[in-house]
């Protein structure tokens, strides 16, 4: 009934180990805490807290039941228009000729859209309010935003439809995600706005900008969590303290 609790901030690294049995005690169940420094390897900060709290608690790692994570690395980023947690983004807007008037990024403040706006196009697509197609996907526009796309060497694509919550069978955002993941191979992230938000175009799409904007940091964080999960269990002899 062991569970160790880490919380990854921007400048520490917290991690507690709880005995969930003894939640009604006095110490409410803490059987040890450790505080790390965050560094650019949020694994290292991670690792070191967990160990910690195994070696001040005497406790080896398979008595504990669980490890969670929280972090407010991803949504800081943002606020802070981090350049080293924020990647350019691709759009692709399923419009054909409609909304160019509203582009992308309109409502974007200055400094986060000159980190996040890497290319905009616009290919067919798009449907009423009915439901009704305004024009179905072109393969071949899709093709020559996928050469530019690689071209600017970006790694995470945006697909945007007009009323594209309103395709139930998937037709044309997930149609041609799926064409964009065949054209540009793995290394490249492809968010469907109509995965994120619901009817307003700008909304769904601003969210899946800040998604896919976001998508390689946290691949690379969630590596570092899964790493360091690892480590401790092999790895449990204390750290050195600083004097």
């Amino acid at each position: 009934m062991l569970r160790i609790g880490v919380d990854v901030g921007g400048t520490n690294t917290d991690g507690v180990l709880i005995d969930v049995t003894r939640l009604h005690e006095p110490s409410r169940g803490v059987l040890a805490h450790y505080k790390a420094p965050t560094t650019t390897d949020v694994s290292k900060g991670i690792e070191e807290a967990v160990r910690e709290v195994l070696r001040l608690a005497s406790v080896s790692p398979t008595e504990v039941a669980s490890v969670s994570i929280g972090t407010t690395a991803f949504i800081n980023a943002v606020l802070e228009a981090d350049a080293r947690r924020l990647a350019k983004v691709a759009v692709i807007r399923l419009s054909s000729v409609f909304t160019k008037q509203c582009p992308p990024f309109i409502d974007f403040p200055k400094p986060l859209r000159i980190l996040t706006e890497g290319h905009v196009g616009y290919v067919d697509g798009g449907f009423e309010i009915d439901g009704r197609e305004i024009r179905p996907i072109n393969e071949a526009q899709i093709l020559e935003q996928c050469a530019i796309v690689k071209e600017k060497g970006l790694k995470n694509v945006v697909l945007t439809g007009i009323f594209s919550s309103l395709d139930n069978d998937g037709k044309q955002e997930i149609a041609a995600k799926a064409i964009i993941e065949r054209e540009l191979g793995p290394s490249v992230n492809v968010v469907a706005s109509r995965e994120v938000g619901q009817v307003g175009l700008l909304e769904r799409e601003n969210a899946s900008i800040l998604n896919a904007s976001i998508l390689t940091f946290a691949q690379r964080t969630i590596r570092g969590f899964q790493n360091a999960m690892r480590h401790p269990r092999t790895h449990l002899s204390p750290l050195p303290h600083p004097k």
